[in-house]
């Protein structure tokens, strides 16, 4: 009885180790897949942000353009007011100094067609 109490203890360990080992032989597999998806997701992601990185890089660089230009066109904006400033400043001054001017023209037009002034 002993003997066969000790056949069966060892084929229940055997039963049990064969058991244990595919258990084992399983969560191998399925940490072997996850290991190699996570990977896989690691260098997608790495993918991803390089390609951000990049976009973002060419977008700074735009901006650094477009400030410039912007910058260039309050300049000329500036540039501008100012002229328009002087012009509604001086606008009454210069149409009376044109007025006056036409004036002189019209006047020397008549004495050189031969009328007097003043005789």
């Amino acid at each position: 009885k002993v003997i066969e109490d000790a056949e069966v203890a060892e084929q229940q360990l055997e039963m049990s180790e064969q058991k244990s080992q595919e258990v084992y032989a399983d969560f191998v597999q399925s940490t072997t897949a996850t290991i190699e998806a996570d990977r896989d997701a690691i260098a997608e992601k790495s993918e991803q942000v390089a390609a951000a990185q990049a976009e973002k890089s060419e977008t700074e660089e735009a901006q650094l353009s477009n400030t410039v230009e912007l910058e260039e066109l309050n300049s000329l904006l500036k540039a501008h007011h100012v002229d328009c400033d002087w012009l509604l400043q001086y606008f009454d001054i210069r149409q009376k100094a044109r007025k006056e001017e036409m004036d002189s023209i019209t006047d020397a037009k008549a004495v050189l067609s031969g009328a007097g002034y003043g005789k």
